[in-house]
């Protein structure tokens, strides 16, 4: 059996700050590491390697510091390692990349191969689903557990955010990897020696095409130009040097003032505008929005995509069309979706897409997008979105930005897509040179609209296209252990468990404020890492984006790849003990102390405000 991974050399996150008066990311002096989710998927296939025989070999492309990353990937048991290095790779998206990664592996025959779910600088999560794109193979992508099964076939646990879903394809597979999947694990010194001294094959752009054009700048779809700022609109209040009654007075004070405490508002997460009254023809330029579909019906990130897509679809004088795509009864959700802002529904609906398969969603996406040639396609960022989204790029050679937090029509027509950088104090607006352009969109980000039932959107039927075979069978569903997984895209208030609250064993003391506030949990990457709870509660960069009116953080750092899932958080309270906490900038009101004092008396502060 044969085993490729594909890894990341990216700078060290924790270590890079943004310089405000010169507007840029300093780099200078900040170490590089390989992404994180990457040296997971080096480890399960070192670990297959040992139960199965398997040879493995690595994959980087990357400038030649990169050379360091193939080093630790020896010295964890890989066999072989494969450095794409070339100055005409230099500004390559991930279309470019991808491109480099397929030729490079297309050279040898492997059974399966490896990405992590997401690069730890960019995030996007798109090279894996787009390698498997243009190499023909099916794709399984948030995989939290993989094993082999069988002769010839894997099975694995996707990680979705209200549960697991088990699935199982044949090799050759391209699987990639997250959380779960295996430990992350280093390398004593002395395989690190011995791994530096070991042989590591480059290849250049002229040995994988004779057109090099098609990788660096040249061959992306996607550009970058100047990145903005993103100016907090918060007033961080620090309260310190209090007792924990005073404390706890003086946050009640602030979240009455603020309205927070109002009963009217406890079942609001937000407030939300009305749907626009009229409704535009289905001619001139079409906004795409691929609707999500869940358990109980239409999934809120579509409604807020639809919102979303309004002052894009008014910039360029046409319609918003839902897209729908599910089983033969999908079309019940038609009216729904029109009012909550959708012009057009366009209804693909077949037992085939009764339950999401990347092949027949992928399939159905593309053959409209070739025959419709709308403007835009905006797809919700989630697990299931980002798999299709990728794969639709790639089949039609399409720039793709992954996870915007926002959208512009510029004057000349084009679309700026604004991603969010250095974790979310900046953003980069990405710019598409193929049309439609494709992005997905962070869920939590966007206000959805308050439903006007008497719009009535234009209905039309899109041909479902599907493989004569499935690849990737879905075997089993298993919801999420904690429920509130899923309620979490309506919650009114959350309480994050960072790791300062000191344990698993201690979350239970903060029952009481939960309850109290009818509030739901959420938790830091570090927490579900440890497993205290589970990954479908993390928020962040590699988690999800939330928008309650109320967040209290218990414990929680702060650090900047949490806060970008909370920006539209309405009133957020951070408690920590150390005054240290980049948390105490970020938040409106920052609590200095001890958690265990402090929590019971915001308890008891609480219900007597409440009654």
């Amino acid at each position: 059996m044969k085993i490729a991974v594909c890894v990341k050399w990216v700078p060290m996150l924790s270590r890079m700050r943004f310089d405000a008066e010169t507007k840029r990311i300093v780099r200078e002096g900040v170490p590089n590491e390989l992404s994180g989710y990457d040296v997971l998927a080096v480890q399960r296939a070192v670990e297959l390697k040992a139960s199965h025989g398997a040879e493995v070999s690595v994959y980087t492309m990357g400038p030649p510091g990169a050379r360091d990353g193939l080093v630790r990937t020896l010295a964890m048991g890989a066999d072989r390692a494969f450095h794409i290095v070339d100055a005409a790779f230099a500004g390559s998206d991930t279309l470019a990349t991808s491109r480099a990664l397929a030729l490079a592996l297309s050279k040898e025959a492997y059974d399966l191969v490896l990405f992590g779910n997401f690069s730890l600088d960019a995030e996007t999560g798109q090279v894996g689903p787009e390698v498997a794109e243009l190499l023909g193979l099916p794709q399984i992508t948030a995989v939290a557990k993989l094993e082999l099964v069988g002769e010839g076939a894997v099975r694995a646990e996707r990680l979705l955010e209200d549960g697991t879903e088990v699935v199982e394809a044949g090799l050759p597979v391209v699987v990639s990897a997250a959380e779960g999947i295996a430990p992350d694990l280093f390398p004593g010194r002395d395989a690190m020696r011995e791994a530096a001294e070991r042989e590591i094959t480059e290849i250049s752009a002229a040995s994988l095409s004779a057109d090099t054009s098609i990788f660096g700048v040249a061959g992306s779809p996607t550009s970058v130009s100047e990145i903005r700022i993103l100016e907090s609109t918060r007033e961080p209040r620090l309260i310190e040097e209090a007792g924990a009654e005073e404390a706890a007075r003086q946050v009640v004070a602030v979240l009455r003032e603020r309205g927070v405490l109002d009963p009217a508002r406890r079942t609001e997460r937000r407030p939300a505008s009305p749907a626009p009254a009229a409704v535009r023809g289905p001619d001139g330029p079409q906004t795409w929005v691929v609707a999500e579909l869940g358990a109980d019906g239409v999934r809120a990130v579509t409604y807020e995509l639809l919102a979303a897509a309004q002052p894009v679809a008014d910039a360029v004088g046409g319609p918003v069309v839902a897209v729908l795509m599910g089983g033969s009864d999908a079309g019940r959700h038609a009216e729904v979706l029109g009012a909550a802002g959708a012009d057009v529904v366009a209804v693909a609906a077949g037992d085939a897409l009764a339950s999401y398969s990347t092949d027949a969603y992928a399939g159905t996406l593309a053959a409209a997008i070739e025959a419709r040639e709308p403007y835009a396609v905006l797809v919700p960022s989630t697990p299931n979105g980002r798999d299709l989204a990728a794969r639709v790029a790639a089949r039609l050679e399409l720039g793709l930005t992954g996870d915007c937090i926002g959208l512009e029509v510029d004057g000349e027509g084009r679309l700026v897509q604004l991603k969010p950088a250095f974790g979310g104090n900046v953003v980069a607006p990405i710019l598409s040179s193929t049309l439609p352009n494709m992005t997905t969109v962070r869920p939590g980000i966007f206000a959805g609209f308050e439903p006007d039932p008497s719009r009535t959107p234009t209905r039309i039927d899109l041909d479902v296209v599907v493989p004569d075979t499935v690849r990737v069978r879905t075997l089993e569903m298993r919801p999420a252990p904690d429920g509130d997984a899923a309620a979490l895209d309506a919650a009114w208030a959350v309480v994050c468990v960072g790791m300062g609250v000191g344990g698993p064993e201690h979350i239970a003391e903060l029952d009481e404020l939960r309850d109290v506030l009818g509030a739901l949990y959420v938790c830091t990457r570090d927490v579900a890492d440890a497993g205290w709870l589970p990954k479908q509660l993390q928020v962040g960069l590699t988690g999800r984006s939330i928008a309650p009116a109320l967040y209290i953080g218990v414990g929680v750092r702060g650090d900047f790849n949490h806060t970008v899932g909370i920006q539209r958080a309405g009133t957020v309270v951070a408690v920590n003990n150390n005054h240290r906490a980049p948390f105490f900038k970020q938040a409106d009101v920052g609590v200095l102390a001890d958690w265990q004092d402090f929590v019971p008396a915001l308890v008891r502060e609480l219900r007597s405000a409440i009654g």
